[in-house]
């Protein structure tokens, strides 16, 4: 699998390099936005490593050029952006990376996220191959139809035939629409997708004037459980943490993974009572559950930022409040929910 490194700095460059290396990977660098293109091009590249500081225009532009280089293709990008700046995640998102890595990371997060993104493409990449195959197999039955028709065969067998490709082919769009809506992890909505919902039901919240509350929830010291524990453990608690969301919300609810241990809950017609009371059977719930990694039982808790939507208030500065929240509610000593 061939990786392209972009970051100006040699520095970085070499990092990167230095924590892939024996990993079976073929790693390709560029240090600019057009040496970045002209390498995407020249290549056959399955994942993109972008540092956010990049000169002559920001990472989040080449990762929208980059998508345009090869459309058709599930290139993976990921995005090295600082913890401290929730702007950068938010860029990511709408710039459409597949993931980000917090910087500055341990080079045993790299190789995961990198195997990880390897894994997302050839699944991706998969269900590509199997949509072409069906497509050029309906085309080919629908001229041998023709044929059927000029040689007076039987009609319903051909007929039929092209009924089940296109069952297939439909079943194959659906697969790959749900690769491409939610993560792989927590089995979530992914930042694009959460995204998308929380416009939708902005703009529902408005035509019918009902109320619109976000949670945003934080695991709390959740870098502590990848150091001791290891990152098989990270990822237990984090799809723990996804199914009881899942099954925990109301169907007109949704959640989505916000980033590495956050998560976004759009709660639908839903006052300030009403979400602190959700909120609070979660923290309470995450409190008492047990994980079980490695032969160890651990637990963990929660943050969690609460806010209303306000109208005519916009997407970004509601999010931003929701995670102000959160972060005061870390401050005061983490395991608790403050309101905005």
């Amino acid at each position: 699998m061939n990786i392209l490194l972009v970051a100006h700095d040699e520095e970085n460059l070499a990092e990167m390099d230095q924590a892939l290396q024996g990993e079976g990977y073929s790693l390709f660098r560029a240090r600019s936005r057009e040496e970045a293109l002209r390498e995407l091009g020249d290549h056959d590249i399955q994942i993109a490593l972008l540092s956010s500081r990049l000169p002559g225009g920001s990472a989040h532009d080449l990762v929208g050029a980059m998508r345009k280089v090869h459309p058709d293709q599930p290139l993976q990008v990921l995005l090295l952006a600082e913890v401290q700046k929730d702007e950068q995640v938010k860029k990511s998102v709408e710039s459409g990376s597949d993931d980000f890595i917090r910087v500055p990371y341990e080079p045993v997060e790299l190789q995961a996220r990198a195997r990880a993104a390897g894994l997302r493409w050839e699944t991706q990449a998969n269900l590509v191959k199997e949509r072409e195959f069906y497509r050029i197999a309906v085309a080919e039955e629908e001229r041998l139809s023709s044929l059927v028709l000029d040689q007076n065969l039987n009609l319903k067998e051909a007929y039929e035939k092209i009924r089940r490709l296109n069952e297939e082919l439909e079943k194959a769009n659906t697969e790959l629409e749900l690769i491409a809506a939610f993560d792989s992890l927590s089995g979530l909505l992914n930042r694009r997708s959460l995204f998308t919902r929380i416009s939708i039901e902005i703009e529902r919240s408005i035509r019918l004037d009902v109320p619109l509350t976000g949670l945003m929830i934080d695991i709390d010291k959740f870098k502590n459980v990848n150091d001791n524990f290891g990152h098989q453990c990270g990822d237990i608690v984090i799809r723990e943490i996804g199914a009881r969301l899942l099954a925990g919300l109301r169907k007109y609810d949704y959640a989505g993974r916000y980033g590495g241990e956050e998560f976004f809950v759009v709660l639908s017609n839903s006052n300030e009572q009403q979400a602190l009371g959700i909120a609070e059977r979660f923290r309470k719930d995450m409190e008492e559950l047990r994980h079980q990694c490695g032969g160890e039982s651990i637990g963990v808790t929660v943050s969690i930022g609460v806010a209303c939507y306000a109208p005519g208030e916009s997407q970004e500065s509601w999010i931003e409040r929701v995670d102000r929240a959160m972060y005061l509610a870390k401050q005061s000593g983490r395991n608790r929910i403050v309101m905005d």
